[in-house]
């Protein structure tokens, strides 16, 4: 029981370690498509908002306290797995659930050029 204990909290660390150097890798490449850090089979399991909630917090609370939250919309619906991680979807992701909106809105702007991003809730 201890050794698995002891392994959960180093997989918990080395996915949070995993999110610093990708929240740093991001900051460096500013406008350049990034991909996920490598994580173990084991770090997969954890999900994404259990490190975000340290490593990115205030999108993880814009996150949780939305409709897309409370509808308990997954990170990787819309931004991919690991392997197909993106960190600006595209349009047709949001089209996944809201095909109906899409018809109605503009071809040339993407969802967030209206709406904040995460929540949704107020028009920018």
């Amino acid at each position: 029981m201890r050794k698995k204990i002891r392994g959960n909290t180093i997989g918990f660390l080395l996915a949070v370690v995993g999110l610093v150097m990708f929240s740093a890798l991001a900051i460096a490449t500013a406008g350049e498509e990034v991909k996920h850090p490598e994580l173990t089979e084991q770090e997969m399991l954890i999900a994404c908002a259990d490190c975000h909630k340290q490593e990115t917090p205030e999108i993880e609370k814009q996150w949780y306290d939305s409709l897309h939250g409370l509808a308990m919309v997954k990170c990787y619906q819309c931004h991919g797995t690991f392997e197909t991680f993106v960190v600006t979807p595209m349009r047709e992701n949001c089209g996944t659930c809201h095909t109906d909106m899409l018809a109605k809105e503009p071809k040339d702007k993407l969802c967030w050029e209206c709406h904040i991003p995460h929540s949704f809730k107020a028009e920018k």
